[in-house]
């Protein structure tokens, strides 16, 4: 009785400390969605049916890229999905959609039925053939477990030829179901059927910091859909025109991306001025809208043209292939604020390594994709004006082919209107090398029944030590790997079922980790 004497006697203590954990709850929840934590990208070849990708995991500092063998390739089609941790759940190239474990999720054959997926994923290379942005993932506002992936579908008309999309679909993956490897409990849920862009599809917090509007364009034109996605799912489509439309010939190569704090989204076309539209994030609609000119510096070839903003709002980048253009969108004419930045050097291997899709990533860098090539290149300061912010061509070497592939991921820590938040967090120590290729070890299958194979993605210089612990952390297998072996098989067959972790050590540090379920 003491005990309750004495905080019945100091309410104002028990309410303040009440008000101190809910605020740092809130806090925590606010800025943990690690949802985009780990990018999967690749389409290079790899034992029999899996393929050599990477994967890049922000959850280091700095970021590490990792070889990742997997039964999945990707060209444009891309989209990964991590809790709010940065551990990855499930990723999917339009095709089907795979668990974390390397394996196809129940029920995640078959997205987007109809001819384009009986040619393209079922025979070659096994995956969709779409546009940038044609795919996004989002957990379901206030659920733990339940996310929506929202897909567009391509169809072909041969007399005459055209290539279009009819449909805006969704799928719903619960990662409760198979003991935490999920499952795919509704598949190719029609949302929107229209002529629509072949990508252009992004999403941005509700003003209320917990909802989502997503947004997407018809096909070359200026009307936009807007579908408020809640709790209940999508519960509401509105419809908007507003500017000018974008020319005939761009499809697919082009690229929609909001401010950090959702207020602006921008919208590039080759060859013509970027269109800026104020957004309402509360009722969902464009306020205003205008543009901004761009000098193409005598390249009318130009047919691509992608964007990101500064994670301050403040500058917005443009590529062209050939260059990277910088604009200060707090300048009175932002169009004459216009720097080029990055012009490509020239370097070939053995196509142009130019410059293409970009994505502000969780270090507050942002990140240019370099079409079916071994590099991304990087912006390493993009808060600051002109060639301050620094962007090193191919400043991200991978060692196998992107397969024009880059995950697009809408801010996911954006917050309510009073309290937005930051849009990442910023690598503190810069000095360094580059992110290079750095955990040199891929093990599959996963889950195993018998063996798991652990294959060396490159060559080592010093003896490597892997090692199988369980899930109390007593290691149940050793083994020291000589620089020369490429690979060695591991029985599990006698081990308990269960979730096993597996560590990769080369001169006494860490060089890679991962997760392994026997079943």
């Amino acid at each position: 009785m003491s005990g309750l004497s004495v905080s019945m006697g100091r309410p104002d203590l028990l309410v303040m400390k009440y008000i101190i954990a809910l605020l740092i709850c809130c806090t925590t929840l606010l800025h943990a969605q690690k949802h985009d934590y780990i990018w999967l990208t690749g389409d290079g070849s790899g034992e029999q049916s899996d393929f050599l990708g990477m994967k890049m995991d922000f959850n280091t500092n700095p970021m590490q890229v990792i070889s990742d063998i997997r039964d999945m390739q990707f060209r444009t089609v891309n989209a990964s999905m991590s809790d709010t941790s940065g551990h990855l759940l499930f990723y999917s190239n339009g095709c089907r959609v795979m668990s974390y474990t390397g394996q196809l999720m129940e029920n995640g054959e078959g997205l987007n039925p109809g001819y384009v997926y009986n040619v393209k994923c079922t025979q070659g290379m096994k995956t969709y053939t779409s546009g940038d942005q044609s795919i996004l993932s989002l957990l379901q506002p206030e659920s733990s477990s339940q996310y929506y992936i929202f897909h567009k579908r391509v169809g072909i008309n041969f007399s005459p030829l055209d290539v279009y999309t009819d449909m805006l679909f969704y799928s719903v993956v619960d990662m409760t179901a198979n003991f935490g490897r999920g499952k795919v409990i509704a598949k190719n849920i029609p949302l929107i059927a229209d002529s629509l862009s072949f990508g252009e599809m992004t999403a941005v917090k509700h003003a209320n910091g917990k909802d989502w509007w997503i947004l997407t364009p018809k096909d070359h034109s200026n009307t936009w859909y807007k579908l408020l996605f809640t709790k209940d799912g999508i519960v509401d489509t509105l419809e908007q025109t507003i500017g000018t439309p974008p020319r005939v010939q761009a499809s697919g190569g082009i690229q929609v991306c909001f401010s950090p704090d959702g207020s602006k989204l921008f919208r590039t076309n080759p060859q013509q001025a970027v269109k800026m539209y104020d957004f309402d994030r509360a009722t969902g609609s464009f306020t205003g809208f205008d543009t901004i000119s761009v000098d193409y510096h005598n390249y009318p070839q130009a047919v691509t043209s992608y964007c990101a903003v500064s994670p301050n709002g403040r500058y917005l980048y443009v590529t062209t292939i050939l260059y990277v253009f910088q604009f200060d969108l707090w300048a009175d004419d932002i169009s004459a604020s216009q720097q080029i930045v990055a012009e490509w050097d020239g370097f070939v291997e053995p196509v142009g390594i130019t410059f293409g899709k970009m994505q502000l990533a969780p270090d507050c860098k942002i990140y240019i994709l370099s079409v079916d090539s071994k590099y991304y290149h990087v912006i390493h300061h993009p808060d600051e004006a002109g060639l301050d912010c620094d962007v090193e061509q191919r400043g991200v070497v991978f060692p196998a082919t992107s397969g024009s592939s880059m995950p697009s991921f809408p801010n996911y820590r954006l917050g309510p209107l009073d309290n937005p938040g930051l849009p990442c967090s910023p690598v503190v120590a810069v000095s360094g090398p580059s992110p290079t290729l750095l955990a040199q070890v891929s093990v599959f299958p996963n889950p195993a029944t018998d063996e798991i194979k652990v294959v060396l993605n490159q060559p080592l210089s010093a003896v490597a030590g892997w090692r199988l612990t369980d899930a109390t952390g007593r290691s149940v297998r050793e083994y020291s790997i000589e620089p020369g072996t490429d690979k060695i098989r591991v029985p599990v067959s006698d081990l308990p079922v269960g979730v096993y972790y597996w560590h990769l050590t080369v001169s006494g540090q860490v060089a890679g980790s991962g997760k392994v379920v026997r079943i």
